[in-house]
């Protein structure tokens, strides 16, 4: 249990999205269900994981994206038929550990950073333990993961590359962050304890 109000609790959540017009059904042990007559019937995608996944989402017709408990993020070219792994656990912590070490090199903030930096540590000392619970895309390019104790990240070049928002986000407690969404030109995450952030344009802060 890490420093946010507790432990992400175990359940049997699936997550569903449209690829044009195919469903696409994430769950239990990396199952990818698809189904092109509208629920109808459905066959099993090629999954390289095997933990659960509680996410999807797909910013295109073609490109989906899948994310769920050991920090796994998959993504789809194929309309969801078959997935590849860009992220886990283990690397999600490297990546913060070097963003924010690089970061602490160059702050004007000498306390702020060294906090960033510390907290990345105890994400990457963790490994695969912290989930990302949520996936969501503005558009073809920008997209968010939130996960339990204030995991997030960002890319902005269709997910070639993730950056980690810890110094972005208005969440001193480290609460979980269970959803993200793109509404009406704005982008929300919702997390425990009633918590919920609004992306500031300007500022670049949720």
């Amino acid at each position: 249990v890490g420093s946010g109000g507790g432990a992400v609790a175990e359940h049997d959540d699936v997550g569903l999205a449209r690829s044009g017009e195919r469903l696409v059904a994430v769950g239990q042990r990396g199952h990818v269900l698809l189904s092109d007559d509208q629920g109808k019937s459905w066959r099993q995608a090629e999954v390289p994981v095997s933990s659960d996944l509680v996410a999807v989402a797909f910013p295109s017709a073609d490109q989906g994206w899948a994310v769920g408990h050991d920090g796994i993020v998959l993504r789809s070219s194929d309309a969801g038929a078959s997935w590849t792994r860009v992220l886990d656990g283990r690397q999600a912590g490297a990546l913060m550990v070097e963003h924010y070490r690089r970061e602490a090199a160059n702050a004007g903030d000498a306390a702020r950073a060294a906090a960033l930096l510390k907290e990345a540590e105890r994400f990457a000392a963790q490994g695969a333990e912290n989930p990302f619970l949520d996936v969501a895309f503005e558009n073809a390019k920008t997209g968010y993961l939130v996960g339990a104790f204030g995991l997030i990240f960002r890319t902005t070049d269709g997910g070639a590359s993730w950056q980690p928002l810890l110094h972005a986000t208005e969440n001193p407690k480290a609460l979980h962050l269970y959803a993200v969404r793109s509404v009406g030109g704005e982008t929300y995450i919702a997390g425990e304890q009633g918590l919920l952030l609004k992306l500031d344009r300007g500022t670049g802060q949720f």
